[in-house]
């Protein structure tokens, strides 16, 4: 891929900022643009980037030779429309890593929820493994000098492997980790069966002689393995499941939880166990952590490399992030956006802290997303003992107008009902604004509580601000 100057449309994403960096580590001159500043921004023009504000023609350099773009900029963005023009090529951002990491090592980690998590365990492992992988991970892991990026020098290539817009498919792995398959994307996803058919799909994929490590606790996985098992198998293909049934091929057992830790066994189809410990909560991070574990041994590394990376791991951005903790309350950031990601992080919030008032303030991400599965949102926030809606957070180019009809406000009103039916009785209020969000919340902080900050939108962004 003989190119010099590359500029990225949207280059402020988690992912668009990782390629912006894996270029400029690789000698290529690279500019961009996007429609706000933002932390990832500020980074890359720290970096030397120049980052314009806006889009418009001009933004491109004359001696630009490639434009890749986020999937957020659709074909009417001025600045495709000028690559159009003046015949620059241009891919997407997962195109373009499909591309760069075409002749290496690929392994990718997908499903519907613990990409990230579960990306960041692997590359910790592989490293204190002697591997020295690259990776590419849709968050900030604290160990990488990058922050979302790692360069390494071993023919490994660790990719977070995004579903939306069915952006896996742009590879080829070696190896695949499939977490779980669940409705989401609805915008691009209508329903379970086409996102189930675009991991079918990526199965098929997976390169002759290479590694599928599934979920052996979700049925989704297990039926969709059972279909492709055989033509798997036909092509070498190893199949490695792990869960906490005795199905699995490897699985959990001993399993306990206390406030802090949660400690498990790992057992392998051999019967050989290793004992692991976690300092972060949730069933779910004991899973991603197993899904890790499994594939690292099968790359070869020592148990013991494992047990140490797992013990020593302490949480990524925005994945039940510690913010602050003054007074006697814990401010906790997360990312989580999906009905079920939001039980399992209550459920997991209660275990590891059960003597705390568990306050949620919550930012639906997407609008389709949200009337998609308003039903399944509902139940989803029982555990919280307050409950702040903020309103749904609008992603650029992916909601209509037959979106538009749902708020925040909904949700707030059918669980003030459905706690009336329920006889409970607890705070369930609404914010227009992450800023409105803030003053109540400084407001309502009592010693004691943990907030947990949730949504994949900006409501981040005020966090650090709650306890000041």
């Amino acid at each position: 891929m003989a190119i010099h100057h590359v500029h990225l449309v949207g280059i402020g994403g988690i992912n668009m900022s990782a390629v912006a960096k894996l270029l400029q580590h690789a000698g290529i001159s690279v500019s961009g643009s996007d429609l706000a500043s933002s932390l990832m921004t500020d980074e890359l023009v720290a970096r030397g980037i120049p980052v314009a504000i806006g889009h418009k023609p001009s933004n491109i350099p004359s001696d630009t030779d490639l434009v890749i773009y986020t999937s957020a900029a659709q074909d009417t963005n001025p600045e495709r429309q000028e690559a159009r023009r003046r015949n620059i090529r241009q891919l997407t951002n997962f195109q373009f890593l499909g591309e760069w990491t075409a002749d290496q090592q690929t392994v990718l980690v997908t499903g519907t929820h613990g990409k990230s998590t579960t990306t960041a365990m692997l590359a910790e492992m592989l490293v204190r493994g002697g591997k020295d992988p690259s990776v590419v991970v849709g968050s900030k892991v604290p160990s990488f000098v990058e922050g979302n990026v790692r360069l390494g020098s071993g023919e490994l290539f660790l990719i977070e492997g995004d579903e939306y817009a069915r952006h896996f498919l742009e590879f080829h792995p070696s190896a695949v980790i499939i977490n779980n398959i669940e409705l989401d994307h609805t915008d691009i996803f209508p329903n379970l069966r086409s996102l189930i058919e675009a991991f079918r799909e990526l199965l098929r994929q997976v390169r002759n002689g290479g590694l599928v490590v599934a979920n052996a606790d979700d049925p989704r996985v297990q039926t969709l393995i059972g279909e492709e098992r055989a033509q798997l198998e036909a092509r070498r293909i190893s199949i490695v499941t792990f869960g906490f049934g005795a199905h699995a091929d490897v699985n959990v057992i001993d399993y306990t939880s206390r406030p802090g830790e949660q400690m498990f066994v790992m057992r392998d189809p051999r019967g050989a166990i290793v004992r692991l410990s976690l300092h972060v909560p949730g069933k779910m991070n004991v899973m991603n952590a197993v899904a890790a574990a499994t594939l690292a041994v099968r790359l070869e590394v020592r148990p013991e490399r494992i047990r140490e990376s797992l013990a020593a791991y302490a949480g990524i951005w925005r994945r039940f992030e510690k913010i602050a903790e003054k007074n006697g309350i814990l401010v906790v950031s997360d990312y989580g956006h999906h009905p079920t990601a939001v039980q399992a992080n209550l459920d997991a919030s209660k275990a590891f802290y059960p003597d705390r008032r568990l306050v949620l303030c919550f930012q639906p991400h997407h609008r389709n997303r949200t009337k998609a599965l308003f039903q399944d949102f509902i139940p989803s926030f029982d555990r919280a003992d307050v409950l702040l809606f903020v309103e749904i957070f609008d992603v650029a180019g992916r909601d209509d107008a037959t979106d538009q009809d749902i708020s925040s406000r909904d949700l707030q009103e059918t669980i003030l009902n459905r706690d009336a039916k329920r006889r409970v009785n607890r705070p369930v209020e609404y914010a227009a604004t992450p800023e409105e969000a803030l003053k109540l919340l400084r407001r309502w902080k009592k010693p004691n509580d943990l907030i947990l900050v949730m949504g994949a939108g900006d409501i981040y962004k005020i966090a650090d601000k709650i306890v000041d």
